[in-house]
């Protein structure tokens, strides 16, 4: 059983299109010592100390690029604005399900800035506001 157990293993370790079961005996003396086995810890990789600290405020300057690189992709023009057309157009099926709500003031383009205020939960354009006292 252990020996199906390490040829399961080493098949999943390696390229198993070209991959044959066969015992590890046949693999060779230096095969039984690069299996890993279900009782060794690994543990985690080492942490690169030449990368910055992951923050909150550092994962959400990631995803504003990687948004700001998307619209941009998308409007395709200078012009920072992007249509319903642009954004089915360019695979973005968030933004064009959600461009209603998106375009609060409904002249049928967006900002990069309404996008973002749209991601984080807030309205794109202040809506009309009644004081009562």
């Amino acid at each position: 059983m252990k020996t199906l157990f390490q040829v399961v293993v080493a098949l999943a370790l390696f390229d198993t299109s070209m991959a044959v079961a066969m015992p590890l005996s046949s693999i060779g003396p230096m095969a039984t010592g690069a299996i890993l086995q279900v009782k060794d810890r690994i543990g985690a990789p080492p942490i690169d100390p030449n990368l910055p600290p992951v923050t909150g405020d550092s994962i959400n300057a990631e995803v504003n690029a990687e948004l700001a690189a998307r619209f941009a992709e998308a409007a395709g023009t200078s012009s920072g604005l992007l249509t319903q057309q642009q954004a089915k157009n360019a695979s973005w099926g968030y933004v064009a399900d959600h461009f209603a709500a998106i375009d609060r003031d409904h002249d049928g383009y967006i900002t990069f800035g309404d996008v973002l205020d749209f991601m984080h939960g807030g309205s794109a354009k202040p809506e009309s506001v009644q004081i009562v006292e």
